[in-house]
């Protein structure tokens, strides 16, 4: 990005005139340390699921766990770098090489014998439907593996002769496929501990790597660029020599990416090797719109530090017309240079300012907070900002009669503008309260929330006005509450009695005799006549009673204890009816069951 013009920084210091003159310089940025942070369990746990399926002796598996390696895992990075120094313990450094030697020479030969397969049909093909010899001659080819064609994936040739048993297969296995979940991953933390197998392993994975880093071709400049000052020199060299087969050998052709991320991983970069050939590209970064690649300029530049003064002064220069004093420091060249930056960049948003401050003044707090709004879009944390406090807090007070919504808009868009800590208090509870309205209205009183409005601010009329009238509202609905409740009691009450003599009328009451017959045993049989005498037959309901029993042997009588016995009959007199059959049975039963 082109620096700014003279011009522009003369707008500037007539914009800036109004801002504060105890305005300080702003503070240099340091560059962050490159974190190693500890590994999440969960992340652990999935990478050993994984390495444990891709050496299991199921082929399933195996199979199952190499498709699953082109996802990127959240947390790997750091779980691959425990587990490498694992492997990094283990390894056996002979029979490692010859493992994979094996499965290199077994794969080529599978992929060359496919190739030579695929060009032959090919040639077939071409020499049956081609219109020309050169067509038919492309099209045959000579069945021979190109130079410039892929090799062929490692790991699929390691997977393609299994040996789960063998430790030195497992250990390349488990490598290659923290390899591939690495390349996945394309961060810039990833390419780092790809760079680190290369410094643990060296001509073991090398060429392996290298084919990674062609993947990733942007993704890896940053991390090659850090690699240029690695304590190894073998990885330095090689660094260098993937940065120039990437085309990202100097600084002015590292920066072309189109990615933020990247690019601001670029700049980082060049600030940790302190290159001062790239001095000049990271300052035409120092003023980007793009607030990730300013602060990332930023720190760049102050990681090199004194180095780069002279490249300082000829930026000062440039922009402001005059030189930078001599007894000015690297980093007072630096604070000034950027400070004058963001005046040119935000004399816009400086003149934005002064009209908010200006309807403020007058009055016109919607004119005002629309000002602010500007102001903050352009430069969320403006220097300035707290001189906004005001002018939301009175549109909000005007808005909140009959627009509660947008009140509590501005009002809390006001507390994050950082007021001072009694001003805060009051636009909390202002906040507190409006959210408690709200909630009345709705329909769903809630006083916990107008408490605490009192609590941040004893004299609130408005909060105590709100939770006495939701006391009386309570207190209303607790009393009609409660005669529901007595009308219903009542109400079960008559219902419970009902049932109660409705059953109890439905059971009939037990006759006297059934009372007495209970605890009654039944008579005796009588013994049995003589042979001459015939038996006595079962009188009829019509015929009398001394035709049933022996004139000499009364039939016996049951006799109840609030009832005499009965009399006998005169002769005259017919006797009781005999009861039906059916009747002392169930007078029997009535006993038994008693």
């Amino acid at each position: 990005m082109p620096l700014a013009p003279a011009a522009a920084y003369a707008a500037a210091e007539r914009a800036a005139s109004a801002a504060p003159a105890s305005s300080a310089l702003p503070e240099l940025p340091r560059l962050a340390p490159i974190p190693r942070p500890e590994p999440d369990i969960t992340a652990l746990r999935e990478l050993d699921r994984v390495l444990e399926q891709i050496t299991s002796p199921d082929a399933r598996s195996r199979e199952s766990a190499r498709a699953a390696l082109d996802e990127p895992m959240p947390g790997i990075v750091d779980a691959v770098r425990v587990r490498v120094q694992d492997i990094r313990g283990s390894l056996d450094r002979d029979a490692a090489p010859r493992v994979l030697t094996e499965a290199r020479r077994q794969g080529r030969k599978a992929l060359k014998a496919e190739k030579d397969d695929d060009g032959a049909k090919e040639g077939a093909d071409a020499k049956r439907g081609a219109k020309d010899s050169k067509a038919a001659k492309k099209g045959a080819g000579d069945g021979k593996v190109k130079k410039d064609e892929p090799e062929g994936d490692w790991l699929d040739f390691m997977l393609a002769m299994p040996r789960p048993r063998d430790g030195a297969w497992r250990d390349v296995v488990k490598l290659l496929t923290m390899d591939r979940m690495l390349v996945a991953a394309g961060t810039t933390p990833a390419v780092r501990e790809l760079i680190a197998l290369h410094a643990y392993f060296g001509e073991l994975l090398r060429i392996d790597l290298q084919r990674q880093i062609a993947k990733l071709r942007d993704k890896a400049v940053p991390a090659l660029i850090e690699a240029r000052q690695h304590d190894a020199k073998i990885v330095q060299r090689w660094a260098n020599k993937q940065l120039d087969l990437l085309g990202r050998a100097i600084p002015g052709e590292a920066i072309a990416s189109n990615d933020t991320q990247i690019l601001a991983d670029v700049l980082r970069a060049y600030g940790r090797v302190r290159d001062v050939d790239a001095m000049r590209v990271i300052l035409s970064f120092c003023n980007s719109d793009r607030a990730r690649l300013r602060d990332a300029a930023r720190e760049a530049i102050s990681a090199i530090g004194e180095p780069g003064i002279w490249q300082l002064r000829d930026a000062y220069l440039n922009l402001t017309g005059e030189k930078a004093p001599r007894d000015w420091a690297w980093d007072r060249i630096a604070r000034e240079l950027f400070a004058t930056y963001d005046r040119a960049r935000l004399a816009e948003v400086y003149k934005l300012m002064d009209e908010g401050v200006a309807a403020a003044s007058a009055g016109k707090h919607a004119e005002a907070t629309d000002a602010f709004d500007k102001v903050l879009a352009r430069s969320p944390l403006f220097e300035r900002r707290k001189e906004m406090v005001g002018a939301y807090v009175e549109r909000a007070k005007a808005l909140s009669g009959d627009r509660r919504e947008d009140a509590l808009a501005m009002l809390r868009k006001a507390l994050r503008l950082g007021p001072d800590k009694e001003q805060a208090r009051q636009i909390e509870a202002d906040i507190a309260y409006l959210e408690g309205v709200l909630l009345i209205e709705r329909g769903t009183p809630d006083k916990f929330v107008l408490e605490r409005a009192l609590e941040l601010d004893p004299t609130h009329a408005g909060a105590k006005e709100a939770l006495a009238s939701l006391a009386d509202k309570v207190v209303e609905q607790k009393s009609q509450t409660d005669r529901y409740i007595a009308a219903g009691a009542v109400g079960l009450a008559a219902m419970l009695a009902m049932l109660f003599i409705a059953r109890f009328r439905s059971d009939p009451a037990p006759s006297p005799g059934r009372r007495s017959a209970a605890p009654a045993r039944p008579p005796a049989a009588p013994p049995p006549a003589p042979p001459s005498e015939p038996a006595p037959q079962a009188a009829s309901p019509s015929e009398p009673a001394s035709q049933v029993a022996s004139p000499s042997e009364p039939a016996p009588q049951v006799a109840s204890p609030s009832e005499p016995a009965p009399q006998a009959a005169p002769p005259s007199e017919p006797a009781p009816q005999a009861a039906p059959p059916s009747e002392p049975e169930a007078e029997r039963k009535d006993a038994g069951g008693a």
